[in-house]
């Protein structure tokens, strides 16, 4: 029964963007300096972006709010070429991957936040978990692939993400409060306002969701011990304007989650996870609303995260096997332009970042007791004879400092960025990264990129020590290449697509695998890594009130373990599918949405899945409005993670919340 419906639904979201649809009209400016827009997909319309010879999307407010979508992590599920699973070694992390790729750069206001420490899941470097409230953001934009200035990414080529927040406007006020079954509930509010060069915004939240419930393989329902997740978070952004084109920005925000750490169905009820952030920003803003605009940003990040085994107690300091982890980062970054001509740009910066890490533990990992001591202070209680404390102390810089140059020939525009990466262990090491967008009218661009890969390991990479996971400082970094290439077009005032593909090779690929004859998990260079892809997205608008889109991707990557069994699968359907189907009028706003995948690896996962989503709200008045929001409709049964025994990383199956919003 479901896969006929979860079928027709796919059906239906496909037939509709055969239908007329309405999609913003591109300029063809005259000027390189002003000439700086292009069409980009979102998961249900289309807006602008900043030009980047890449596939591109965006996801806005508008949607963010339509769909109440609570997380960024939600927001990005819809977007194509897009994924985000749990951590495929620690099932705690929130990872998104682009192109299949998990080395992905996210940013917030253009300022890095990938990090040294605090993971041990293949090459991701940012926790989902850790993104400001929904609230809080004006939009998301994501690039597949190289990007350069701003975004810096020869480390990430998968692409970026890049989360924008919101600056004060008129006097606001928005509450947000909803509850679900499995004592599911949320509230978000937000204050903002302006006044006397002055704008400030303040966004706060919690959230809910009890233990993950789910359907197995066998068709029972079940839930997984110690999954529930907890996330607090809070966003502060104040904008000084202290002239026609200058500006000062400071932003801090604070997020902390609780989830259960579980390992897997056969083995669910282990420690427990609690993550912290506290993140500040300066950022004084020079040359506004000019054709080069520059800025410095001065930022601290401290990020930490604590380990426990639920004994009884909620007081995680009182736990014998608790181990902590912090990270303190340090950054400046700089950016300026110039305008040579009017088909003439050049830019420039330097982004420099210093990591250092230490770690707390209730114990040293040689002195556990052993296997079968009673815990102290817990009568009865096994002692499980581990701990996830790092064990090391270490810092690490990272320096670069980069030019790139815009030029146009009549209907021919080129870029290009060259530049110099000093890391305070690897040395220097030369970084690059090109670009071509060819006009032939203003409905068609057909673009390419080409980039140069250089990723230096971690320190969790190179010094994580303990019984379970043992990092190696003998890593040598990633090196490769990636090529982008694809045609946006405008079919005519109602019909945009954009097709693009991929291929990308990384050596001395660094990946983690788990050692039967140690127990222990450890990163190693391996052979290499080969990924290829497609990637389609059409975008229609067929009335002033229904719209739809529609997506395909299809990812490749072919991994050398130099012979070993591999320890993880790609986490990424070789076929994905996703689309949209929206209505909205004064009061009404439904959306349908759909994803899907196909051709998983069978000796990993049980089969493809199909997932439907459902969000309707109500506005009663410019105040009052109301929601309902189901997640899985059809209660389907798949699996986040691929294992070797099947079905043992369920997703979750059904959920549901009731909202009320009231604004002013």
């Amino acid at each position: 029964m479901f896969s006929k419906k979860a079928t027709a639904v796919l059906l239906l979201a496909c037939s509709a963007i055969t239908l007329p649809v309405y999609a913003k009209e591109t300029v063809q400016e005259t000027d390189l300096a002003t000439e700086h827009k292009t069409d980009a997909h979102s998961a249900v319309y289309q807006t602008n972006l900043w030009q980047t010879p890449v596939f591109t999307t965006i996801i806005t407010a508008e949607e963010m709010a339509d769909n109440h979508y609570e997380t960024v992590a939600e927001a990005l599920t819809y977007a194509p070429g897009v994924t985000v699973t749990p951590g495929s070694v620690n099932t705690n992390h929130q990872v998104v991957r682009i192109d299949g790729d998990d080395r992905v750069a996210v940013f917030i206001d253009g300022r890095k936040q990938n990090l040294e420490s605090g993971f041990s899941d293949g090459r991701a470097t940012y926790d989902l978990d850790m993104t400001p409230p929904v609230m809080a953001i004006d939009r998301i934009e994501i690039l597949h692939g190289a990007v350069g200035d701003s975004f810096l990414n020869d480390d990430a080529p998968g692409g970026i993400i890049n989360i924008i927040t919101k600056k004060g406007k008129e006097h606001e006020f928005k509450f947000e409060a909803a509850r679900g079954p499995y004592d599911a509930w949320r509230w978000e509010t937000q204050l903002a306002g302006s006044g006397k060069g002055w704008s400030w915004t303040a966004t706060g939240g919690r959230s809910n969701l009890d233990a993950l419930h789910y359907k197995s393989v066998d068709g029972n329902k079940e839930t997984m011990p110690n999954s529930a997740v907890n996330r607090r978070e809070m966003y502060f952004r104040i904008d000084r304007q202290l002239g026609k084109n200058k500006s000062l920005t400071f932003t801090y925000g604070h997020f902390s989650n609780d989830r259960g750490l579980w390992y897997s169905r056969r083995n669910p009820t282990d420690y427990n996870y609690e993550k912290m952030a506290n993140h500040f920003a300066l950022t004084y803003n020079y040359k506004e609303n000019t054709a080069a605009p520059g800025y410095i940003s001065l930022y601290h990040y401290y990020n930490q995260g604590d380990t426990y085994r639920p004994f009884g107690t909620k007081d995680q300091e009182a736990q014998p096997s608790f181990g902590r982890w912090k990270t303190h980062t340090n950054g400046i970054d700089w950016r300026d332009g110039w305008r040579i001509s009017k088909d003439h740009t050049i830019s420039a910066g330097l982004s420099w970042r210093h990591t250092s890490v230490n770690n707390e533990n209730n114990y040293d990992v040689a002195g556990n007791p052993a296997p079968g001591a009673l815990v102290p202070g817990f009568p009865g209680v096994d002692n499980p004879n581990r701990s996830f404390g790092k064990n090391y102390e270490k810092s690490m810089s990272n320096l670069n400092a980069f030019v790139k140059t815009v030029r146009r020939f009549n209907k021919l525009i080129l870029t290009g960025t060259s530049g110099i990466n000093h890391n305070s262990k690897f040395g220097n090491h030369y970084i690059s990264s090109s670009g071509a967008e060819y006009r032939p009218d203003k409905k068609t661009t057909f673009y390419g990129s080409l980039q140069h890969i250089y990723a230096v390991p971690t320190l969790d990479e190179l010094y994580y020590n303990n019984q379970r996971i043992q990092g190696n400082p003998n890593l040598e970094p990633e090196k490769g290449w990636k090529v982008n290439a694809g045609i946006r077009h405008q079919f005519n005032n109602k019909v945009y697509a954009d097709l693009g593909g991929f291929i990308g090779y990384t050596k001395h690929t660094i990946l983690w695998y788990y050692n039967n004859a140690t127990n222990q998990w450890r990163p190693d260079n391996f052979g290499g890594q080969h990924q290829q892809g497609a990637r389609l997205a059409v975008t229609s608008v067929f009335s002033p009130k229904y719209n739809a889109t529609f997506s395909y991707t299809y990812t490749n990557s072919k991994t050398n373990w130099g012979g070993l069994d591999p320890s993880y699968t790609s986490e990424v359907a070789r076929h994905q599918l996703k689309a949209a189907l929206r209505y909205k009028d004064k009061r009404w706003s439904n959306n349908i949405l759909l994803t899907s995948g196909f051709g998983r690896n069978s000796n990993w996962y049980s089969g493809n899945y199909f997932v439907v989503d459902l969000n309707m709200s109500y506005k009663f008045n410019k105040h009052w409005s109301t929601y309902l929001k189901v997640h899985n409709l059809f209660n389907a049964s798949y699996e986040a993670l691929g294992s070797r025994n099947i079905g043992d990383f369920p997703a979750y199956g059904r959920t549901a919340l009731f909202g009320v919003i009231y604004s002013y």
